[in-house]
């Protein structure tokens, strides 16, 4: 499952033998919306990492991400 939209920031980055780039975060509610899941693009040159957490202690002992690519990510049960 996938969960409801929060947010979405772009963060400015420099490197300085690279030039510059961004970091992306996609912010979404956890499924019991005390907690929240982060998806992170970072497209800093030389850089490039995609990662997504569950932040929510509730929801990760019942919950874990399932990704074969970071923006393809759903929620799954244990």
């Amino acid at each position: 499952m996938r969960t409801k939209f929060i947010k979405r920031t772009i963060e400015d980055t420099i490197d300085a033998g690279r030039g510059s780039g961004y970091i992306e975060t996609i912010e979404y509610e956890c499924p019991c919306g005390k907690g929240r899941i982060i998806e992170e693009h970072d497209r800093t040159p030389g850089v490039t990492s995609h990662d997504v957490w569950l932040l929510c202690d509730d929801c990760n002992k019942k919950y874990k991400i399932n990704s074969k690519i970071v923006s393809a990510w759903e929620v799954v049960p244990k």
